[in-house]
């Protein structure tokens, strides 16, 4: 009989930082391994990774960690983990091991340092391997990156199929064909969870395809566009630069693939014959600004590709100089959070003398599934339970509405919070979940930074309005602050009219403080810790009372005993 329990370290109710562990008789399995990079970065926080404390005391349990879609929302964290379980296999596709050891170098060449050192195991679409205790399969999908795996993980009661996105295809490319079809293989036609990215569920309600085919619309463009063609899209949206590719063969154009970690990818793909018979011509960075109708194609991550296009409008780069007759590109669908820095790229391209400008209209899909597709999929699998993640509360729910249509039942179907274990018994669902408490890690430039929830909201107090500064010597023989020292940082302005103001806030803080000082110390109370509450309180209330603000306030007490100093 088998045990087996679910739970999300991210990647519910969020997009990014998907990272799930799947328990089978004790052995477990982490499915990627995710970051969340902010729009911008605010209070120190560059990205934002999973909780490993659970990782770090379960280790000796843990088998591998399996990356499905080698996306850097997926993968992002390994280094991060690698600290944890320095050795730990990472299993994926050829191509997912391609632009995981690319993006650790080149990573790493950026900061010089040392890459890391991942023990990646490449695994063969089909091939069934004993990892610990459950048989995994690798079956290929269809989605933005080729060659992106689903698994399925074996066990005598039946099986999980996790997979983080698809669309339903009739492709016949063998970079982005998928294998769902052969999973009856592998799971004894009994599957007892299917764990499945929500996509664009609740956006379109068809198929996705063919709606994604993006060739033509690029093709179009180039034939009506006389100069050079600059093209910006996400690092995860190699579909889209290889139907870029097949667009600049098709109309006589070189390519050139702007990004240290995309143009490895990029070659090793048209070196083994994978971009079709008709191969683009491509061209070094060297020759861009000789080229009179090449095709550069900006890639980067959601954090780094509007400064790699901004460097280029701004004319700011050293290989590549914007002309009149060049045309712009944005082609990429607007991602929720990035609507101000798109808008600031569209404005500042508007301010070059380029006249060519487009983005991607709505019409052409992500190549991510819409809710037919996830009806069929289930239809086809007839799994018992469902858990929808990587996606909004909205799109969960919005998953439920659509899978419920085609007859599949709503208590069936596990709408979960990032924490919340789920247990089968025997490929039953047991009735209650427990939680695990996580709390989300912050990076800021100097690496981890050792914050929650409370240090967060301290940080976006002093952002909004200020801090203050307040230190003094108390004197606990005479019960009284001998020297009080006070001062603001971005609070209020000190002028001429508010001194009188801050004067009078000061001499009531410090009655009040006194008074709290000498009523703890007969009371033989002297908490450091509350004591220090007290006083933010006392503060915080003064100034909201005078300038409607509440500062974040740090206070530093001295005592003095007779000529002693006791900080």
């Amino acid at each position: 009989m088998s045990k087996i329990e679910f739970f999300a370290l991210g990647g519910i109710d969020e997009r990014g930082k998907d990272c799930y562990a799947l328990t089978i008789n004790g052995d477990i399995y982490i499915i990627n391994c995710g970051i969340i990079t902010p729009p911008s970065v605010s209070l120190g926080v560059k990205k934002i990774i999973p909780d490993f404390l659970w990782i770090n005391q379960n280790k000796r349990a843990i088998k591998g960690i399996f990356i499905g879609t080698p996306s850097y929302d997926r993968f992002g964290s390994l280094e991060f983990f690698h600290e944890f379980i320095p050795n730990i296999p990472v299993y994926a596709s050829n191509v997912g091991a391609i632009i995981l050891n690319t993006y650790f170098q080149k990573r790493a060449m950026r900061h010089k340092q040392h890459p890391i050192k991942l023990n990646i195991r490449v695994m063969e679409p089909l091939k069934t391997e004993r990892i610990g205790a459950a048989l995994i399969t690798p079956f290929r999908l269809s989605n933005s990156i080729p060659r992106s795996f689903g698994f399925v993980f074996n066990t005598p009661e039946g099986s999980i199929v996790y997979m983080d996105d698809f669309i339903v295809s009739s492709n016949k490319n063998t970079l982005f064909e998928d294998e769902i079809v052969e999973i009856y293989r592998f799971t004894g036609r009994c599957i007892i969870l299917l764990i499945v990215g929500t996509g664009i569920v609740g956006r379109f309600k068809g198929y996705t395809a063919p709606n994604h085919r993006v060739a033509s619309y690029f093709e179009n463009i180039m034939l009506d566009s006389p100069g050079r063609i600059i093209v910006a899209c996400y690092d995860h949206d190699v579909y889209k630069v290889l139907a870029l590719a097949q667009a600049a063969a098709s109309t006589n154009r070189p390519i050139n693939i702007y990004s240290n970690v995309f143009a490895d990818l990029f070659k090793f793909l048209n070196t083994h014959a994978y971009l079709g018979n008709k191969r683009p011509l491509t061209i070094g960075d060297d020759k861009l600004d000789e080229s009179s109708n090449v095709v550069l194609v900006i890639t980067g991550t959601t954090q780094r590709l509007f400064p790699k296009i901004e460097k280029i409008i701004n004319d700011d780069d050293p290989k590549f100089h914007v002309k009149d007759d060049d045309t712009f590109i944005f082609a990429e669908n607007t991602i929720p959070g990035f609507e101000t820095f798109e808008a600031k790229v569209f404005d500042n391209v508007a301010r070059t003398n380029i006249n060519r400008i487009y983005k991607l209209p709505r019409e052409i899909l992500p190549v991510s599934a819409s809710n037919e597709d996830h009806k069929i999929l289930v239809e086809t699998l007839k799994p018992k339970y469902i858990i929808p993640v990587n996606g909004l509360y909205m799109d969960l729910i919005e998953y439920q509405k659509a899978v419920i249509q085609s007859g599949f039942p709503k208590q069936n179907i596990l709408i979960l919070e990032n924490g919340q274990c789920v247990s089968f018994n025997n490929a039953e669902l047991e009735p209650k979940s427990k939680f695990i408490k996580l709390e989300p890690q912050y990076i800021g430039t100097q690496g981890v930074l050792d914050v929650g929830a409370s240090s967060m909201f301290e940080r976006e107090q002093m952002k909004e309005n200020g801090v203050v500064l307040l230190s003094f010597l108390y004197s606990k023989e005479e019960k009284i602050i001998k020297k009080f020292n006070y001062d603001t940082v971005g609070v209020i302005n000190i002028t001429d009219e508010n001194r009188p103001i801050i004067n009078a806030i000061i001499e009531e803080c410090n009655k009040l403080i006194s008074n709290l000082m000498s009523v703890a110390i007969e009371k033989n109370a002297l908490d450091m810790k509350e004591i220090k509450i007290s006083i933010r309180k006392i503060v915080d209330k003064q100034f909201e009372k005078k300038f409607n603000k509440k500062p974040l306030v740090l206070t530093t007490i001295i005592f003095s005993k007779g000529s002693k100093i006791i900080k």
